[in-house]
């Protein structure tokens, strides 16, 4: 590839965005590989515009590798200084005709009564929350939860008092009468 050239009022406008940017791709002691150059065309896909930091002393060095960089990922050359350098690529279009294609191939959603009531039993099963008027105890007909002085979180019958409250009333009483 060949490195990409840009008017100058567009560079002056690019090295002002880079300004404020943090390096994204940190080149290691091996200097530039595979692996780097990999990173810097997924940083440059995402991002469009990244800052690149190259820790060498040697001034040729990182030019070499700034240079190369731009030319081997077709990207431009904004600026250099010191151990940054700010390269720039237009961001591809991510969506393509085929992913469209997919979009509208999709199925429509079943309506109706019975699919509906399908979808809520299978969301219920899932939550694990179908308490059932058989599995509670008294013959409470629904099931809230009420919160104690505490914070704690429990289970509240049709009439508001807590699940085992009149049990628990009711057996205290029984017991008091035996004993008298």
């Amino acid at each position: 590839m060949t490195q990409l050239k840009l008017p100058k009022e567009q560079l002056i406008a690019l090295r002002a965005q880079a300004h404020h940017l943090d390096p994204v791709v940190l080149l290691g002691s091996n200097g530039l590989t595979d692996a780097v150059k990999k990173e810097v065309s997924r940083a440059l896909d995402a991002h469009g515009l990244i800052k690149v930091r190259v820790p060498g002393d040697e001034r040729e060095e990182r030019v070499e590798i700034y240079n190369a960089l731009a030319e081997e990922l077709g990207a431009a050359k904004i600026q250099l200084i010191g151990k940054l350098f700010v390269l720039f690529r237009p961001v591809p279009e991510k969506k393509t005709k085929d992913d469209q294609e997919k979009v509208a191939a999709k199925k429509p959603r079943k309506t109706g009564a019975k699919a509906r009531n399908q979808r809520k039993r299978l969301t219920e099963k899932i939550q694990g929350q179908k308490k059932s008027a058989k599995s509670l105890p008294w013959e409470a007909k629904s099931m809230k939860k009420g919160k104690t002085p505490k914070g704690q979180v429990k289970a509240v019958g049709a009439k508001g008092r807590t699940l085992g409250s009149r049990m628990v009333n009711k057996g205290v009483a029984a017991r008091s009468k035996r004993t008298k």
